[in-house]
């Protein structure tokens, strides 16, 4: 007869129970869950390159489109600028350019959000 012990609940120590079992299976589902999470995300970051995202400054008179993988694109400057002086002109790219950065790296990280969220939610509770 196996020796039981009142650490361990009073369970046998020699018999084997389902819960190692469960517990490969809920390992396996973890990590083809992660696999596949990794593969969307890696599908989102390929789709973002093409998305563009765009800021203006000084009222329109500066604007810069940006992909959501974090390239400025294009820079268009408005012939109104033509009397400013370059120190003008230089903050009012730089405006622009941070915004337009700011908001690929917001919708960049909504979509990966999305993503994490499809995946992590189905995991179970481990107790927490």
């Amino acid at each position: 007869m196996a020796k039981k012990m009142k650490s361990l609940g009073g369970r046998s120590l020699s018999k084997k129970t389902g819960s190692k079992t469960d517990m490969n299976k809920m390992l396996q589902e973890a990590q083809r869950a992660q696999v596949e999470m990794q593969e969307e995300l890696d599908k989102l970051d390929e789709e973002l390159s093409n998305v563009e995202v765009e800021a203006t400054a000084g009222g329109g008179v500066v604007k810069v489109v940006a992909t959501c993988d974090m390239r400025i694109k294009d820079i268009v400057i408005s012939e109104e600028v033509e009397d400013e002086d370059i120190d003008t002109l230089k903050d009012l790219i730089i405006a622009a350019s941070n915004e337009a950065i700011e908001k690929a790296s917001k919708l960049k990280e909504e979509k990966t959000n999305e993503i994490s969220q499809k995946f992590l939610g189905t995991l179970p509770n481990f107790g927490a």
